[in-house]
């Protein structure tokens, strides 16, 4: 028993050692070998044509606050009770074809270069949707034994990216995950909203109190998680909380 724990903790800890050597690998063959689509791995800059004619976009001119088609440019008929405590969800593309297979490659595959397609699109997204001034950027935080697993935070990353291309300010810390969870899509999760409940909590109020907060995720499903998370950093003190990610399924 005691040699299969101590197994299992040198795994974890190659976790992050194998993925960087694999980043650094894909790195040193795109200097000898023509890039590959992010999406397919066929020979392209990025993606290839036909990987993005298959991007599903969301329409810019929809509700302002969920992005929902609106008729005619009427109000939304939703009640946006999904968004309860969140003041905006801004994303660039639906979770289908290209753009979820790009969030798979990133999040469980590592690709840096799919992360990095994502992270521009968000920022775009974010300015295309004209939100005022300068929030502080965070993320959705994830518990240290799947980062641990993983390697990294897909969504850190992710936030880190999006404050850069946007000149606006990351913090880290503030939003932390308390206990693990089972993945929201997981076939044992009943309730989406219990799985989250009392798994995050706010440990710096002071660099939010009275400020606005854009909240970085990679999917938009059901939204428990962000209703969560935005409800705690407003309990705290931020003055709103709007949420960015890569894709709405």
């Amino acid at each position: 028993m005691h040699a299969a724990r101590s197994t299992t903790g040198v795994n974890d800890r190659l976790v992050p050692i194998r993925r960087t050597w694999r980043q650094l690998s894909g790195a040193l063959l795109d200097v000898v070998l023509p890039p590959a689509c992010s999406s397919c791995g066929t020979a392209a800059e990025v993606l290839c044509d036909p990987c993005r004619r298959r991007l599903v976009e969301r329409r810019p001119d929809g509700c302002a606050r969920c992005g929902a088609a609106t008729a005619d440019g009427g109000r939304c008929q939703s009640d946006h009770r999904h968004l309860r405590h969140v003041s905006q969800l801004i994303a660039p593309y639906r979770f289908v074809g290209t753009a979820g297979r790009l969030v798979r490659r990133f999040k469980l595959g590592g690709d840096a270069a799919a992360g990095r397609w994502l992270a521009r699109a968000m920022a775009d997204a974010f300015r295309i949707c004209g939100a005022a001034g300068r929030p502080l950027v965070l993320s959705v935080p994830l518990h240290r034994a799947r980062r641990r697993r993983r390697g990294f935070d897909q969504a850190a990353w992710l936030a880190l990216g999006i404050a850069k291309r946007l000149g606006l300010r990351a913090a880290t810390g503030v939003l932390v995950r308390t206990r693990a969870t089972r993945p929201q899509g997981d076939a044992m999760v009943l309730s989406r909203t219990d799985n989250v409940r009392g798994a995050f909590a706010v440990r710096e109020p002071e660099a939010i109190r009275g400020r606005s907060v854009l909240l970085i995720d990679d999917v938009f499903t059901t939204g428990a998680t962000a209703r969560t998370c935005a409800k705690l950093l407003k309990d705290a003190g931020a003055r709103s909380v709007a949420l960015l990610v890569a894709c709405e399924s």
